[in-house]
């Protein structure tokens, strides 16, 4: 299903594009409070102006009333996952696009090096880093970005936990926080820890799980230690 424009793009507009995925499943968006949370939040960092209209949107009891009227107008098959993106900036909900969401088969974890300085604390909508980076890597590879100190992060499209025999561990200082792993972390289910590293992953690692929107913890791809390349 192509992209939806919802609204004309603003000519000279400074403010970057965000986007927002998830997981639709029985017709319902799952967690769309976190995602809400993280909407708001970014709006507000990047300077949105408390009398915005979309801003204000988003603090409304019913927050959604663009997507469900897409949606609406979608054929919408309960037993599918749908990934549904919403791509917005200061300016409002610029678009919406709904897929089929088919899970990925990932047979290994690259290490990659981040440049330094390297940020993508907000989910902007321009990935071409990780674009980049995926181009050079087998279909069934995923890269496992690590920081200058170390440290590893997420890899392209998943927040990362190890499973240890203390529990699921994950790292302190993720690229993006995302909303399922903030689901899990205020639940109790995992951990942060600040001094995960590859030596970590290959000693202490029973398993390493990849978590995003549409992979909740009892979803996630699970790979060996040994899934790690060197």
């Amino acid at each position: 299903m192509p992209a939806e424009d919802l609204h004309p793009p603003v000519a000279g507009a400074a403010s970057p594009s965000f986007i927002e995925t998830f997981m639709l499943r029985g017709g319902e968006l799952i967690a769309g409070e976190l995602h809400r949370e993280r909407m708001l939040r970014t709006l507000r960092e990047q300077g949105a102006e408390t009398s915005s209209t979309f801003l204000q949107s988003l603090l409304s009891t019913s927050p959604w009333p663009e997507v469900e009227a897409y949606l609406t107008g979608k054929q919408i098959l309960p037993a599918t996952t749908y990934r549904l993106t919403l791509e917005y900036s200061l300016a409002g909900l610029s678009a919406i696009r709904l897929v089929p969401y088919c899970k990925r088969t990932i047979r290994a974890l690259r290490p990659i090096l981040l440049p330094e300085g390297f940020e993508y604390s907000y989910k902007y909508a321009d990935r071409s880093f990780f674009e980049r980076v995926k181009a050079e890597l087998p279909d069934d590879e995923e890269p496992l970005f690590v920081r200058p100190d170390g440290t590893i992060t997420d890899t392209s499209f998943t927040n990362v936990l190890i499973e240890t025999e203390a529990g699921y561990l994950t790292p302190a200082r993720p690229l993006l926080r995302g909303t399922q792993r903030e689901g899990l972390l205020r639940a109790g289910l995992i951990a942060e820890a600040d001094d995960l590293t590859l030596s970590t992953l290959r000693s202490k690692a029973k398993a390493i799980l990849l978590i995003n929107a549409l992979l909740p913890l009892e979803e996630a791809l699970r790979l060996p230690p040994e899934a790690l390349q060197d």
